[in-house]
């Protein structure tokens, strides 16, 4: 019952952060033809042919989720199926109700672009470092990126800059106004900072110790879920004087909170204590 209320938690607070990631993207990023990277960019570019966005997020979330089930497997596909839907879901209920993409934006007189770039960015930021905190996907070009990843052992930041990076220029080329791709930019560097900051903290780690007396079944469930490695050390309990592991992870503070579920699950009995690490340098970190 403890995993099945704590993972109904972390759904409730992806949806919340897919939410407010368009409301932002639909309010300030959209009307203003702000090409700001992942399957959103994409989406301004098609809306001025007159493909509605939430039809080509959709579309696209699906193809890429069909890439991410080909290559990473049918749990991973899982994973990243909620996120893939809810989002385009979240516009169409926008676009459904016909609510004015300028509602906000008509309210102010001056500095629409600059303050729409501002409350883009922090509402595509707080919303996508929610979703990513507590373990989640929003689809679309992340899966792209996490197969680059994983797959080809392409850093994640690298990954980001490749993809994203090729759309933000591809609307600068579209609409053709240095203007807009310059708040693009600075759109992407914030929104990009505010995650950090939220979810992973850079380069950063988090170290975790667990002791338990089911090494095997507690690595091998972090391997086999998070694909990371675990260093095992003999421990001998203070108080009982028991042989014990100490089992020791490293993670991204990304999946922090699933590693903690998977550990639950191998050992509901282990204990863990969790150390902010301040650099991880290695496979699956800043080095792949």
């Amino acid at each position: 019952m403890r995993v099945n209320k704590t993972s109904m938690i972390e759904i409730t607070q992806i949806i919340f952060g897919i939410i407010l990631m368009n409301f932002g993207f639909y309010f300030f990023l959209l009307p203003n033809d702000l090409v700001t990277g992942g399957v959103s960019g994409i989406a301004v570019i098609l809306n001025t042919l007159g493909i509605s966005p939430s039809l080509s997020i959709l579309l696209m979330n699906i193809a890429f989720a069909i890439l991410g089930l080909l290559t990473m497997g049918k749990n991973y596909f899982f994973k990243v199926i909620l996120g893939s839907l809810v989002s385009p879901l979240v516009i169409f209920i926008l676009e459904f109700l016909n609510i004015d993409q300028m509602l906000i934006l008509n309210q102010l007189t001056e500095s629409r672009l600059l303050i729409s770039s501002l409350l883009g960015a922090l509402g595509v930021g707080f919303g996508l470092g929610i979703v990513f905190r507590n373990g989640g996907s929003t689809g679309g070009i992340d899966i792209l990126q996490n197969i680059m990843n994983k797959k080809h052992h392409l850093s994640y930041n690298v990954a980001f800059i490749f993809t994203d990076g090729i759309i933000v220029l591809i609307g600068l080329l579209f609409f053709r106004n240095i203007e807009h791709f310059l708040f693009s930019v600075g759109v992407v560097i914030l929104s990009g900072l505010i995650i950090d900051n939220i979810s992973i903290l850079g380069r950063a780690g988090q170290t975790l110790f667990i002791v338990t007396e089911k090494e095997e079944e507690v690595k091998l469930a972090i391997f086999k879920e998070l694909d990371r490695g675990t260093t095992v050390i003999d421990a001998k309990g203070g108080y009982s004087g028991k042989d014990k592991k100490l089992v020791i992870c490293v993670t991204s503070k990304r999946e922090l909170n699933l590693v903690r579920t998977v550990v639950d699950k191998a050992d509901p009995d282990a204990f863990t204590f969790i150390a902010q690490t301040k650099e991880a340098v290695g496979r699956g970190f800043s080095r792949d």
